[in-house]
């Protein structure tokens, strides 16, 4: 069982995210704070059997904000996964974010299984970076999740660097309307916007999807998404 913590100052916010989560069989929401001290006091005052293994953080909160709670959380435990939730977030907060060690991005805008899925993934060590907030946070951090970018590099110079080929699963190759649909899956497009961008039906879409996930070997969009970023596959 994945036990998981939120902060935010928004109570509409942690209820939604408390919500969506509270279906999933594996994961539960151990607490929900308010502000970054509220967090980490019940981070600290929770025993060692229940401790949480994962903290959705937002990064503009009184008291404590995100970046200062998840530095604290980081050395009272540095295997807890840090999910930055991402709104409009400046390069600066997302290298910062980098540096100081966060697992990866989620966006409130996320759905359950998106959601459900970037947090498995954190736990079990990965980076992570979802649809939506792909489509919000900068390219500093799509260069974080392939490797080709470090905690405070500047990304201000693509032209010195070289981008290393696509790595696809031995023998699998992806088609040109694969490789378009995907695009659009990590621009954090749904299945009626691919469709009606790339004029098809949405059932067509949901089958070149499920198609793409099968061939990545991955569980999810989630994780589509990522094995997109981490291996320049757009």
């Amino acid at each position: 069982m994945i036990r998981i913590g939120i902060a935010d100052d928004d109570a509409l916010v942690r209820q939604t995210l408390g919500d969506l989560l509270s279906n999933q069989d594996d994961i539960v929401v151990a607490w929900t704070a308010k502000d970054g001290q509220e967090a980490l006091d019940l981070f600290r005052s929770s025993k060692v059997d229940d401790e949480v293994r994962a903290v959705l953080v937002d990064i503009q909160m009184p008291k404590m904000d995100g970046l200062t709670l998840a530095k604290a959380l980081l050395e009272e435990n540095p295997d807890i996964a840090i999910l930055i939730l991402a709104t409009f977030t400046a390069d600066s907060i997302v290298d910062d974010a980098i540096a100081l060690g966060a697992r990866g991005f989620v966006a409130k805008e996320d759905g359950a299984s998106s959601l459900a899925g970037a947090i498995r993934q954190a736990v079990a060590g990965n980076l992570v970076l979802s649809p939506t907030s792909s489509a919000i946070i900068s390219d500093q951090a799509r260069l974080w999740m392939n490797g080709s970018a470090h905690p405070q590099e500047s990304t201000a110079r693509p032209t010195q660097t070289r981008q290393p080929p696509p790595q696809l699963p031995y023998g699998i190759t992806l088609s040109e309307r694969e490789h378009e649909v995907l695009t659009l899956v990590v621009d954090a497009k749904t299945n009626k916007q691919i469709a009606t961008r790339l004029g098809l039906s949405e059932a067509t879409i949901k089958t070149h999807v499920s198609t793409i996930i099968a061939k990545l070997g991955v569980q999810d969009r989630v994780g589509a998404v990522v094995y997109a970023l981490q291996h320049n596959l757009i």
